[in-house]
């Protein structure tokens, strides 16, 4: 079996690798982004999702630097899923509707907000596979 080129085969980070956060104040216990990373290792994408702790007092600066940053994009837990709608350059019509956002990828130095969980999502393994099928996957 061939070995494969991607992030986490190597568990090396390149230029090229789509590069995800898990944001929220404590991100680093919240195991969405292992689940998440199982499926990309699983699938052999070059990806990787990682978990940002953030504190309130520096919700605005990261997200508002993720713009010019490598980071392609960010899953956003339910702390700040209403601040961060302040930060968006588009906001698809289910964010306008729920007043909150979930998921924001960047575009260009734009990011866009979408709401994942808008079907009642019943569990954290359903969310990963929803991230990974909808947003990460090529």
């Amino acid at each position: 079996m061939q070995a494969v080129d991607t992030m986490n085969a190597e568990n090396i980070i390149s230029k090229k690798t789509k590069l995800f956060g898990l944001i929220g104040e404590k991100a680093g216990t919240n195991n969405l982004f292992a689940m998440i990373n199982r499926l990309i290792k699983a699938n052999s994408v070059d990806a990787m999702i990682i978990p940002m702790n953030i504190r309130e007092d520096d919700f605005y600066f990261t997200v508002a630097n993720m713009k010019k940053s490598h980071v392609d994009g960010a899953y956003i837990e339910e702390e700040f899923q209403s601040a961060v709608l302040d930060l968006l350059d588009y906001k698809d019509e289910i964010v306008e509707v729920y007043n909150r956002c979930d998921f924001v990828i960047k575009e260009g130095e734009k990011l866009r907000g979408f709401l994942l969980e808008k079907n009642d999502v019943s569990s954290k393994e359903e969310l990963a596979q929803m991230i990974y099928e909808e947003i990460i996957k090529d």
